[in-house]
């Protein structure tokens, strides 16, 4: 994550000319007009534009994997991750001659990111086997991610640690806001990315700047956040990342510039405060700021008493163990400064460190990272200092870390509460959902409450009550498909019930995929090719599914221990290979297997609530009568038959609709 987050007026205004008056003469409405569009919108940051182009050529041209990358990379750069993860899973299983291996890495990036841990550590750990001899980035990253799995795993595992609060619309926009610091509980400075900047060049482009604010009231502001004094808010440039001495009467920032080779240099700035009044900003001295092109950026200041200060900050410098690394720097109330060092590799990863904060109270350092094992992008950590050094850090948790980015992490002199900033889902947006950086506030969970984050703190009570008897609550995961390998459970036989439960039936499934790829692949293409769909299928499709119904129970099992009663409705459905009957039958197996598996789910958690008939399953058995046309009912064709995805596509059962009926009570 950069240190501001670029959105050009044309994010906007071109978009606006686009599709409301249509394009210029100069590009036609053909396939490669809109992707020249397209690139050049990549090429300039613009990635929320870029899709809307690229969607454009699509209706042009399907079946480009060229174009399908293209729209992968602008999701994942948008930070779109939900779509980014099809996109990729698109380009994956279509890319017959790996023009694209990347798409795996990028594919297993987006699940971590959207919290599918499990498929996340296989598809690592794909890309770390097919790349044993490469010593990129890529490939030790994804051994690294493979090596975590365990950590990551009991991570998801936690109880909340944290309530987090989105601070509102009082304070955060659909832009980017971040970076807060509060002084007592009255006064929070934070950064925002909503102003536009007009160059007076005419031939010049206006653009997105992000600028310091000062809002006062703390958590409920009493009036509209406003920007401080412009001499510290320089007009063209991007201002924020304001750390304060503990006395708020100096502050260092950033400033940054947009250069012509994309890259966004930044250094350190320091003003005081004079009888009310902020000095003109002056650049740090010494070996801080670097002149060659490198960043300095999100300090944090920590006073030493007589001994002065140091300056912590992240910077991509040369003597890193990474990308951004976290480095400190002493100096004395004339503001001179030590040479910067860095903070060693106990803190440092390959990957990216940084938004480093001090709590001088506790003598406890908190940054975020990409390096250490996580939930998803940047988690916060905490590594606490005993004589002088920093111990090995530790993940703070769930609630303060999601599977989205979590920066900036700032806590009270006084107390445990504080902020931090977040892409989290629950932030205002304009496009994505996770596009966009949020100020949260946090405060340590003392017990097991429900926490649900929301954009008002004020309808946060109402929101509690709410949820479970809200459809919005279970929307995401409708409908859910859960798949089965041929004429499973119970082989050739006219039961409407099985003994079995669902999660054998996927571990057994998962544990066929060399029997699909070899009885799927026939000679005619490259067994790569052909091992490649299969791969795809139990990635994107079977494993998807079994993590999205554990997810989904969990929200069944909270919505039972509100009081809600609800009535799941499921429909079977079956390949074409049997009689009609037969199918249906079948399809009411698969049913009773799903049925199995969820009154054991969690210890048998949800079972009391179907004996009291608080929670039941209505069946819509389809059997074959949903089968998509052309897919092979030929006995004697198994590879068709079974073991094509195309066939194994049409053996599923589906959770089409939660019905929320009379009598609950949350």
């Amino acid at each position: 994550m950069s240190v501001v987050l670029k959105y050009r007026f044309y994010h906007i205004a071109v978009l606006f000319v686009v599709f409301f008056t249509g394009l210029s003469n100069s590009y036609s409405q053909t396939f490669n007009a809109w992707l020249r569009a397209g690139d050049e919108a990549f090429s300039e940051a613009r990635y929320s534009e870029s899709i809307e182009y690229y969607k454009k050529a699509l209706e042009f041209e399907t079946g480009d994997v060229a174009l399908d990358y293209r729209m992968a990379e602008a999701c994942r750069l948008y930070k779109d991750y939900e779509k980014a993860e099809a996109w990729y899973a698109r380009v994956f299983g279509s890319d017959k001659t790996n023009t694209y291996p990347l798409a795996l890495f990028y594919l297993a990036e987006m699940k971590k990111y959207n919290a599918d841990y499990g498929t996340a550590c296989r598809l690592f750990g794909d890309y770390a086997a097919k790349h044993a001899q490469d010593s990129s980035y890529f490939a030790i990253k994804a051994k690294t991610e493979s090596g975590y799995c365990e950590q990551v795993l009991a991570l998801d595992k936690q109880s909340l640690k944290a309530s987090v609060v989105n601070a509102g619309s009082e304070v955060n926009s659909k832009f980017s806001d971040f970076g807060a610091s509060i002084s007592g509980d009255s006064v929070m400075y934070y950064a925002s990315l909503r102003f536009i900047y007009e160059p007076k060049e005419k031939k010049e482009k206006p653009y997105f700047v992000s600028r310091i604010l000062k809002s006062e009231g703390g958590v409920k502001p009493k009036k509209k956040p406003a920007p401080i004094a412009a001499m510290v808010n320089d007009p063209p440039l991007h201002n924020g990342n304001a750390g304060f001495s503990p006395d708020h009467r100096l502050v260092i920032f950033t400033r940054c510039e947009d250069t012509q080779d994309g890259k966004r240099p930044c250094r350190l700035y320091y003003s005081k405060l004079n009888s009310g009044r902020w000095s003109k900003p002056e650049p740090i001295s010494g070996a801080v700021n670097s002149d060659s092109g490198y960043t300095t950026t999100q300090p944090s200041i920590e006073a030493r008493g007589a001994e002065g200060y140091t300056l912590y900050f992240a910077s991509d410098r040369p003597g890193g163990f990474g990308k951004m690394d976290i480095w400190k720097s002493d100096f004395d109330a004339n503001m001179r400064f030590s040479d910067p060092v860095n903070l060693g590799e106990v803190i440092n990863t390959f990957d990216d460190e940084m938004t480093p904060y001090m709590d001088t109270r506790n003598s406890v350092l908190y940054f975020s990272s990409y390096g250490h094992a996580g939930l998803g992008g940047m988690d916060i950590f905490k590594s606490q200092r005993e004589n002088g050094v920093l111990l090995n850090p530790q993940n703070i948790g769930k609630g303060y870390n999601t599977s989205q980015n979590d920066v900036y992490f700032t806590i009270n002199n006084h107390d445990d509460k504080g902020t931090l900033t977040s892409n989290r889902k629950g932030s205002l947006y304009i496009a994505s959902k996770t596009c966009c950086y949020d100020i949260y506030y946090h405060e340590p969970l003392k017990t097991d409450t429900l926490i649900v984050e929301v954009v008002d703190t004020q309808k946060v009570d109402s929101i509690l009550k709410a949820d479970p008897i809200n459809q919005e609550y279970y929307e995401d995961f409708l409908p859910l498909s859960l798949y089965f390998d041929n004429d499973e459970p119970d082989k050739r036989t006219l039961a409407i019930t099985t003994n079995k439960s669902y999660d054998r039936l996927y571990r057994d499934y998962i544990a066929r995929i060399p029997d699909y790829k070899e009885n799927y692949a026939d000679g005619k293409k490259e067994r790569k090719v052909s091992d490649s769909e299969i791969d795809s299928f139990f990635t994107n499709t079977v494993t998807y599914s079994w993590n999205m119904l554990n997810g989904f129970c969990g929200k069944v099992e909270k919505a039972m221990k509100a009081g809600v009663v609800l009535e799941l409705e499921i429909r079977g459905r079956a390949s074409p290979l049997a009689e009609t009957a037969y199918n249906v039958n079948l399809s009411r197996r698969r049913i009773s297997s799903l049925l199995n598996y969820m009154r054991s789910y969690n210890n048998g958690a949800l079972r009391s609530y179907f004996d009291s008939g608080k929670l039941k399953l209505t069946e819509v058995p389809a059997g074959e009568s949903l089968s998509k046309s052309g897919v092979s009912d030929n006995r004697g064709d198994v590879r068709n038959s079974i073991y094509n995805p195309a066939a194994a596509s049409e053996r599923l059962i589906e959770l089409i609709g939660v019905r929320i009926n009379p009598g609950s009570n949350p």
